[in-house]
């Protein structure tokens, strides 16, 4: 299904994959009244938007995973640990509804102009792959937990000093695994970025700027002309993001773990 829907996707954009079509493509600039179909803007916006909420999940993340690992109280671990399998059912809508009431509004308080922006898009972007990261992390904290623990323990090793000297250290490679994963998680929403990014065409030039995604763009362009360039344009949108995950997945499926040590 996947492979008929990439060759699909690939079918309809094929006449774009010319030097002369991709350079008008990837342009800066979007304007169907001048025949200019320039999706540059749209890729950075994806871009950035996903590595900002990447960076303020990634801490978030780890912070929650680290808190339920080390603590010893069982109150604050289930309190943790039920909040974040809660986030993982809410839907995307409602974090990006909840937030044009509660947290734009409190941004205008301090930037009115920067209500709808990259800052404010990656925030709550953050919250919907906080799940993701932090699902994977305590998964391998808990596996070399229950492998190496006790036998730390037995060396009068603390807690603390199994977790970042053993723990940290050779969870690496899984970790950065989540961080992909949760990279596609990001790449692909619509929603949040549609409802808070501000959809501007214009490049960004900080991150309380308006921007656009990929996916918004999808989800804002209607061509009736099926031969259109802004139509064509659509799908160049669709196979660069199915292809980027599809590249992320097959990176997250060569990463091998390595072999522990102490």
């Amino acid at each position: 299904m996947v492979f008929c829907i990439f060759f699909i996707i690939f079918y309809l954009c094929i006449d774009l994959f010319s030097f002369d079509e991709l350079k008008s493509f990837f342009s800066f600039t979007w304007s169907v009244q001048d025949n200019k179909y320039g999706i540059f803007t749209f890729l950075f916006g994806s871009f950035i938007v996903s590595f900002l909420a990447l960076i303020l999940g990634f801490v978030f993340s780890f912070s929650i995973c680290s808190i339920i690992f080390l603590t010893n109280s069982s109150i604050i671990k289930f309190f943790l640990e039920k909040t974040v399998l809660m986030m993982a059912t809410i839907p995307t809508v409602i974090y990006a509804f909840s937030a044009l009431f509660i947290f734009v509004p409190f941004i205008s308080y301090f930037k009115p102009s920067s209500t709808l922006s990259i800052f404010v898009a990656s925030v709550v972007l953050s919250l919907l792959i906080i799940p993701t990261m932090s699902l994977i992390f305590l998964n391998i904290f808990n596996s070399l937990s229950n492998k190496y623990m006790k036998c730390c323990m037995n060396l009068s090793i603390s807690k603390e000093e199994f977790f970042f000297k053993f723990v940290i250290k050779n969870s690496i490679t899984q970790l950065s695994q989540g961080v992909l994963l949760a990279t596609t998680r990001a790449l692909g929403d619509t929603m949040i970025v549609l409802m808070l990014a501000g959809n501007a065409l214009a490049f960004p030039t900080s991150i309380f700027d308006s921007t656009r995604s990929l996916t918004s763009h999808i989800a804002l362009i209607f061509a009736n002309d099926f031969e259109s360039m802004a139509f064509k344009a659509i799908f160049l949108c669709a196979f660069l993001l199915l292809s980027s995950n599809f590249i992320l997945i097959l990176i997250i499926r060569k990463i091998k773990g390595k072999t522990y040590e102490v």
